[in-house]
C-alpha cells in the first residue's frame, strides 16, 4: 500500500513538471505579442540605384549648313504619278494616257524629249580667302600732359610765349616744384608742330625776353629754347624792385600771341590789392591764358586771380599738383 502511494505521487510531480514546462514555453512565445510597447521590424538592405555617368562634350558642335549661292531659280518637276512633296514635285492635273510606239529603233527615246537647260550668264560662286591674321605691333604712345592737349586743341599755326614769375613771391618755392613746372613746359615744346612759333619771357627785378621776334619750330630751335628753360633762374636779377604779373602781361600783348602760358602765383606785387572783377582786362590782346600754379589751394587769392585771368580769356587753370 505504500509504494502505491510512492508511485502515485512521482506519476503526479512528473505530471506537473511537464505541464509546467509547455507552459513556460507557450508564455515565452506569446508575452511580446501582448506588450503594447513593442515594435516587430524587418530589416531589409536596400540597394542604391546604379547611376549612369554621362560625361558632357568638351566643346558644343556646330552644325553648319551649306548654302550654294546662285541666282537660279528652283527647278520643279512635272510628272503624272509622283505625288505632292516638299522637295519641289509636283503631280499633273490629269494621268498622261498609254500609247502604244511604233518605233522600230530601240535606242531611240520613248516619251517627251528632254529639255535642255541654259546654264549661261549663271553667276559663279566665287571662294573667298580669308587673309591671314597678322598681329600687330603695339604703338607706344607719349604721355601728354594737360597743357599738351590744351595747345593741340587749338586751331591753325600758334604764337605762343612761355612766360615765368620768378619775383620775390616765387622764392621760397622749393627747387624741385619749380622745376617740374619747367619740364612740363620744356615738354610741351617738342610737341609743337612747324606751322608754330614760340617765345620766352620770365620777370622778376625786370623782364627778360628770349628772343626778339618769335621763334619757328625746329629741331635747333626747340632744343636751344629747351635748354635756355632749363637755366632761367640764371638769366635775372632777384635784387630790386619786382616786376608785377599784370604788367608782365601788358607788355607781351603788344606782340600778338594767340596763347599765353603762364606759370605764377597770382600775386600782384607793384598793384596793392586790385579789384578781381578787373584783373581780366589785363588779358585783353593775350589771346587765351593757360594759367599754371603750385603750392596752392583753389580758394588762394593768387589762384582766384589766375583763374579769372584764365575764365575771361577762355583758357585754363591748372594747378599742377593737384591733378593732371
Amino acid at each position: 500500500m505504500r509504494l502505491k502511494s510512492s508511485k502515485a505521487f512521482l506519476i503526479s510531480v512528473l505530471l506537473h513538471l511537464g505541464i509546467g514546462v509547455l507552459g513556460l514555453f507557450y508564455w515565452f512565445g506569446t508575452a511580446p505579442m501582448r506588450e503594447d510597447s513593442s515594435i516587430n521590424a524587418l530589416f531589409v538592405r536596400e540597394e542604391k540605384p546604379k547611376v549612369r555617368r554621362v560625361t558632357p562634350p568638351k566643346r558644343a558642335q556646330l552644325v553648319q549648313k551649306r548654302t550654294r549661292a546662285t541666282s537660279q531659280q528652283r527647278l520643279k518637276i512635272l510628272t503624272s504619278n509622283a505625288p505632292v512633296s516638299d522637295r519641289g514635285v509636283v503631280s499633273a492635273a490629269d494621268p498622261a494616257p498609254f500609247q502604244q510606239f511604233e518605233s522600230e529603233t530601240l535606242g531611240e527615246p520613248i516619251g517627251p524629249t528632254a529639255t535642255a537647260v541654259d546654264f549661261n550668264d549663271v553667276p559663279r560662286v566665287q571662294k573667298v580667302i580669308e587673309s591671314p591674321f597678322v598681329k600687330k605691333e603695339k604703338v607706344e604712345t607719349r604721355y601728354k600732359s594737360r597743357l599738351v592737349k590744351f595747345i593741340e586743341a587749338q586751331e591753325g599755326p600758334q604764337r605762343i610765349v612761355y612766360c615765368v614769375d620768378l619775383s620775390t613771391s616765387m622764392q621760397n618755392l622749393p627747387p624741385y616744384k619749380l622745376k617740374k613746372v619747367i619740364d612740363l613746359m620744356r615738354d610741351s615744346l617738342t610737341f609743337l608742330e612747324p606751322h608754330d612759333s614760340f617765345n620766352i619771357v620770365a620777370f622778376s627785378t625786370e623782364l627778360v625776353v628770349y628772343q626778339e621776334n618769335f621763334v619757328p619750330v625746329s629741331d635747333e630751335t626747340v632744343a636751344a629754347s629747351s635748354n635756355h628753360l632749363a637755366d632761367i633762374q640764371s638769366h635775372i636779377h632777384t635784387k630790386g624792385t619786382d616786376h608785377d604779373m599784370l604788367t608782365a602781361l601788358t607788355e607781351i600783348a603788344k606782340t600778338g600771341p594767340t596763347l599765353v602760358v603762364l606759370f605764377s602765383d597770382g600775386i600782384p606785387t607793384t598793384i596793392e590789392g586790385p579789384d578781381p572783377t578787373l584783373v581780366g582786362q589785363y588779358a585783353t590782346g593775350n589771346g587765351r591764358i593757360f594759367a599754371m600754379g603750385t603750392g596752392m589751394s583753389p580758394n588762394f587769392p593768387g589762384a582766384v586771380m589766375l583763374k579769372r585771368l584764365a575764365t575771361v580769356s577762355q583758357g585754363d587753370l591748372w594747378l599742377v599738383d593737384r591733378g593732371r
